[in-house]
Formats: C-alpha cells, structure tokens, sequence
C-alpha cells in the first residue's frame, strides 16, 4: 500500500505530455497565459548551519554540489541538481544583519525549512506585464548576476509574486535566464537514492483564491480544485489548517520524480517535508 505524498492527497495520476502552446485555446479568454509548460526553477529550503544540511541531504542519498561563485551577498548556498533542470538550493545566511534585512529573514527565524520556489519561464518581464494586467502583485523583473571561479558568468531575470511583492506568502517567484544558465546550475550527477527531478509542490493559504488567480496568470491549468498543473508538474493549494504547513502559510511539501517511493526523514531534511514518488 503507498503511502500519500501530500497532506490529505493522494499520489497523482500521471500526466501525458503538454500539447505545444499553439495547440491549445484558453478556456477563459481572460486569462493571460504565458504558457502551458512551465519546469520548475529551484526550490529554497532554508537552515541554519550550511555544512550540517549539506551532510544530511548526503545521508539521504543525494549529491550536494557547490558553485564557485567569486562574490558573495547575504546568502551561501548549496545544490541538489535533477536531470529535470531543476534543483533544491540549500541556504544559509552569512550574518545576522542580513538575515534580518533578506526578505526571507523573518521564514528562517519561524524555523528552517521551505521558503521560496519558483518556475523557470521565457521573460520575466512577459510575466510581470501578465500579472499586472490581471491586477497582481508582482515586483520586478530584478536582475541578478555572477561570475564563477572560471570566468564564465551567469545572469538573471527574476519576477517575485509572494514575498517581497506584498503578494501571499505561498506564491513564487519567476526566474529567466539572460545568459550562462550552465554557470548558473551545476551539472546535475546521479543521486544514490534514485530521484529524477522535482515533480509537485503542495501549498497553504488563507486565501486560495488569489493564490489560485496568480497560478493561472502564469499558465496553470486548475485540473481539480486546488490543483493546478503547469505541463509536466503540478502545484497543489491546501488551507492553512494543513499538516506539516508553516503557520500563516507558505510551501508545504515537494514531491520528487524518482525510482521508487519514498518519504524522507524531517529530522534530515531540516525541517523540509519532503516525498519521492516513482516515475
């Protein structure tokens, strides 16, 4: 018997292959629809002490990678790279002073765990306009750049709906790419434990309506209440009553694609929940 991946759900059935965006007609003509087939970018899952994250992802079987970066901010990182493209991005912060001024300062001092997600998409700047025009927070695009150790050099585009957009705390942000996304995300290297790439999300909010209207701004498709697929992932909107959520809401749990199924242990992940299921 399987075990449920997702508070109060069951495993997902799966998806056939998204038709090209030039085959579908939008169901509501209002809805601006970027696209129907968004990947998911990175997950952030926030701890306190880098290197300890670090050993107990391994623990769990996965491959944790680092990036030369040759400037550093507020924040040091750590990659979990998929086949998918996407990746979870361990995060610390590098002083209390800018914990406390990062605008995901104040989901770390809750507790470590989930704190940011987003999609990767063609424009950020295409995003921002939809979701202006719909009436949406959204702060950006902002632009982000880096060089590594070996000169090559990554840059960014990102558009935030949640936090730091005065937008629901659930929401994520975009991120597109400007130049050197193989600078940007490490090469991904085949995990122990057999996971593939980042297949759901599940969310808590207290209110799944506007959650539900930015969702569909950026081209998900509402399949079932609360479930909104994007293609070849889907993410999931729960009340705030949920199990496992952070109070006042935010990302609950991720589901990744792999070889068998799986939930890993909380006491590892940091606080992240965290499921695997077979693909």
């Amino acid at each position: 018997m399987r075990r449920a991946i997702l508070p109060g759900r069951g495993r997902p059935p799966r998806r056939a292959p998204a038709a090209p965006a030039g085959d579908r007609a939008p169901s509501d003509p209002s809805e601006r629809r970027l696209t129907v087939s968004l990947p998911f970018d990175h997950l952030v899952l926030l701890v306190h002490d880098l290197d300890a994250a670090a050993r107990d992802f391994a623990a769990l079987g996965f491959t944790v990678q680092e990036r030369a970066d040759t400037e550093h901010g507020k924040t040091q990182f750590r990659f979990v790279c998929f086949d998918d493209g996407s990746y979870i991005l361990l995060t610390a912060f590098t002083s209390a002073e800018g914990q406390a001024s990062h605008r995901l300062g104040e989901v770390l001092t809750a507790g470590e765990g989930w704190a940011d997600w987003s999609f990767t998409v063609p424009s950020a700047a295409d995003a921002a306009d939809a979701l202006k025009a719909e009436g949406l927070p959204v702060r950006g695009p902002v632009p982000v750049s880096n060089v590594i150790a070996d000169g090559s050099r990554w840059a960014l585009e990102l558009t935030l709906t949640g936090r730091g957009a005065e937008g629901d705390v659930s929401l994520p942000f975009v991120v597109s790419d400007v130049e050197g996304r193989p600078a940007r995300i490490p090469a991904p290297v085949p995990h122990a434990n057999g996971a593939t790439g980042i297949a759901g999300l599940s969310l808590s909010t207290g209110n799944p309506a506007a959650v539900g209207r930015t969702l569909k701004a950026l081209g998900g498709r509402e399949t079932a209440p609360g479930r909104f697929d994007f293609g070849r992932v889907w993410v999931e909107v729960l009340p705030l009553s949920t199990p496992l959520g952070r109070s006042g809401g935010g990302m609950v749990k991720a589901a990744l694609s792999g070889g068998s199924d799986r939930e890993f242990d909380t006491r590892l992940t940091h606080g992240a929940p965290l499921a695997m299921i077979r693909d």
